[in-house]
């Protein structure tokens, strides 16, 4: 889990079947110095297991990707210029799954769009 380590979720609220999410970066986490060293990303795996993370703090159930049939990544978070970041999660609960789609984003900047289903982790 990447929550209260990698970052902290500053809101969470919904409106109109989507979940909306401030996240707060953590620009000194390890992870960084590695990728890249002297200029921080944000890794798209990262990217991805904060929509999961964020679906199950909402959902208050854990999830995993069962598939992504779209997922883009338009620029480059650098933690450093962008310490809080935006989510936006469209879902839809299928019968065994949820689909969901979104973006994460600062103001009109958009960092990711995808479209993934996530399956419920059993406990």
């Amino acid at each position: 889990m990447l929550l209260n380590e990698l970052y902290t979720i500053q809101s969470l609220t919904e409106k109109e079947d989507a979940i909306l999410a401030t996240v707060l970066l953590r620009p000194d986490d390890a992870i960084f110095l590695g990728h890249f060293p002297g200029q921080p990303v944000l890794p798209g795996v990262c990217m991805m297991e904060m929509i999961v993370e964020i679906a199950g703090e909402y959902f208050k159930r854990q999830f995993r990707i069962k598939a992504g049939p779209q997922v883009k990544f338009l620029r480059m978070i650098d933690p450093t210029q962008n310490p809080l970041v935006n989510l936006e999660i469209k879902y839809q609960p299928l019968e065994s799954s949820m689909a969901v789609q979104g973006k994460i984003f600062v103001g009109p900047d958009i960092f990711m769009k995808f479209q993934l289903v996530l399956l419920s982790n059993p406990v």
